[in-house]
């Protein structure tokens, strides 16, 4: 468990992250290119990982994974640019069930009635706390951002099972950031506005931090025997939900409505079904 709420710390980092580039004036778009090249040299620094790397079987997929990674990222600003906050955050954790759809039915984890009680109870608390107030727009970039960041969780997922060992994760992951920071680089070439500031790099390098630790660790509780996928991502997802909102609360005084303490009742609920469900 220690692993998965890691995670979750983590991946709250990132929403913290996010919050600060507002009031620091740092480019959002500059800093997401850096925080992938220090998440990289993150892994490479602290695991040291051997050449040997290169030939495994998994090298070539996991580059394409990195620059799906940095693609599925642009998307998300997209949407909450063109249909608001509430779609992109609906579209991005309800995707939560492609993984669990397919840990349901390729890898054949358990089905038992706390498991769809507490998945249940968890969208809900998706669906409450994006609320309604989102901006008219194509619906066809939030389908894209839910499709694509479910396939990222699912290909995590059956990489973590079939191909990836334990002590290749640090290596499996630094090697996504790369190529997602080599995809960042290649569309900084050709935008506009290429100048880096100092805001930026700061921004670039906390974020590159918590976001190699969020992967690294969804990977690890993965790993843990007992834990299957179906428990792992939606408590990750309803956690982040949760966690994110209580922190708010607490360090930058936002005011919470009636439906948002349902959900993050709701999603408090569905950890701990999900939980007692294994």
């Amino acid at each position: 468990m220690i692993y998965l709420i890691l995670s979750i710390l983590s991946s709250i980092g990132i929403f913290i992250a996010f919050r600060l580039f507002n009031r620091k004036g740092t480019n959002t778009r500059h800093a997401i290119m850096i925080n992938y090249a220090v998440a990289a040299l993150t892994g490479l620094a602290v695991f040291r990982p051997d050449s040997l790397w290169f030939t495994t079987s998994w090298f070539l997929p996991s580059c394409i994974l990195g620059a799906f990674f940095y693609v599925i990222f642009r998307v998300m600003a997209k949407v909450t640019q063109e249909n608001g906050m509430s779609v992109s955050s609906i579209a991005t954790k309800m995707s939560v069930v492609i993984p669990v759809a397919v840990g349901l039915t390729v890898l054949q984890e358990s089905v038992n009635a706390l498991k769809i009680i507490g998945i249940v109870f968890g969208l809900a608390s998706v669906v409450i706390s994006a609320g309604g107030n989102s901006k008219k727009g194509t619906w066809l970039w939030p389908l894209i951002l839910f499709i694509g960041s479910g396939l990222i969780d699912t290909s995590l997922n059956l990489f973590q099972t079939w191909s990836v060992s334990e002590s290749e994760f640090p290596v499996f992951i630094t090697n996504i950031f790369f190529f997602a920071f080599i995809t960042a680089l290649v569309h900084h070439a050709f935008s506009k506005g290429r100048s880096i500031s100092k805001a930026s790099i700061k921004g670039g390098f906390l974020l590159g931090i918590v976001n190699f630790t969020a992967l690294f660790y969804i990977l690890k509780s993965l790993s843990l025997p007992n834990w299957e996928s179906s428990v792992v991502f939606p408590i990750n997802n309803f956690g982040i939900i949760a966690g994110s909102t209580l922190f708010a609360i607490v360090a930058f005084g936002e005011k919470v409505t009636v439906k948002g303490w349902l959900s993050i009742g709701l999603a408090l609920c569905s950890i701990l079904i999900l939980y007692f469900s294994k």
